[in-house]
């Protein structure tokens, strides 16, 4: 469902980039480094619209790339303690809880809460 609302946020944020460049079509001057060029106003706002896309999309990415690495060497971590403990290997699942502990609930909590 989340990345259904990323899509949706996604597609009305470019529909206003896309309605706000149709109306800004004069050319102007763009002054570069290493010159100026005279272009439609609507390729510089669409240009640079999809360099920031670009840019975020990078980093991003490669968040996602150190976090993934990190979990795996995390799991590589509990394969070499379980080989070296074996007798505590068959108690700890691959979350960090015993295997036997029940995943607590919103429910579940609700429910103890009212035991008390």
């Amino acid at each position: 469902m989340k990345k259904q609302w990323s899509l949706l946020f996604a597609l009305i944020f470019t529909l206003i980039v896309v309605l706000f460049s149709i109306g800004n079509v004069e050319n102007v001057t763009f002054n570069f480094l290493f010159g100026n060029a005279r272009l439609p106003l609507i390729l510089i706002i669409l240009g640079f619209f999809l360099l920031g896309s670009l840019l975020v999309g990078l980093f991003t990415y490669y968040k996602i790339y150190v976090q993934q690495r990190r979990i795996r060497q995390l799991e590589r971590e509990i394969r070499r303690l379980s080989e070296l403990h074996p007798d505590d290997g068959n108690r700890i699942a691959t979350d960090g809880r015993p295997e036997d502990e029940e995943k607590e609930t919103r429910s579940s909590r609700r429910r103890s809460l009212l035991k008390k």
